[in-house]
């Protein structure tokens, strides 16, 4: 696509409106500029309102950030979760993917096969209690026996 014989560029602000075409199309246009650049304006604003409104929806996203205790760095996955359970934020129930993902937000890495088979163990050991929700699935949270 070539590039018109006739190019105008006006710049209001941070807006940019480009004409191009035949000189005496541009020149016509010219007579209607003041409604061009009303309704270019008017574009640019609903523009502005629409970004403003994805840029609050990302604010709001990251106020939603979930925040993880801090544990120390471990090779053993059962003393990550006992880390975990026993800071406030393990005080209430917690699921298998919740755990995993503040393991991994304090760079403690195991696969969900290791976590699972340490959290039965540890249920069976009477270090953790486990049951089933119906929207959640299993919940783990620290033995009341153990925090004490």
């Amino acid at each position: 696509m070539s590039r018109p014989s006739f190019h105008l560029k006006v710049r209001i602000g941070d807006m940019e409106v480009e004409i191009g075409g035949d000189k005496s199309e541009v020149l016509a246009t010219l007579n209607d500029l003041t409604e061009i650049v009303d309704k270019v304006s008017v574009a640019f604003r609903g523009d502005a309102d629409s970004h403003r409104i994805k840029q609050s929806k990302k604010v709001a996203q990251a106020s939603d950030v979930q925040v993880f205790p801090q544990i120390p760095r471990t090779t053993q996955c059962s003393e990550a979760v006992t880390a975990l359970l026993s800071d406030a934020w393990g005080k209430s129930p917690r699921t298998i993917a919740e755990l995993r993902e503040a393991m991994e937000a304090n760079a403690v890495f195991f696969p969900k096969t290791t976590l699972s088979g340490v959290l039965v163990w540890l249920v069976k050991k009477g270090t953790i209690r486990r049951w089933k929700d119906k929207k959640r699935g299993y919940l783990y949270t620290l033995n009341t026996k153990e925090a004490e």
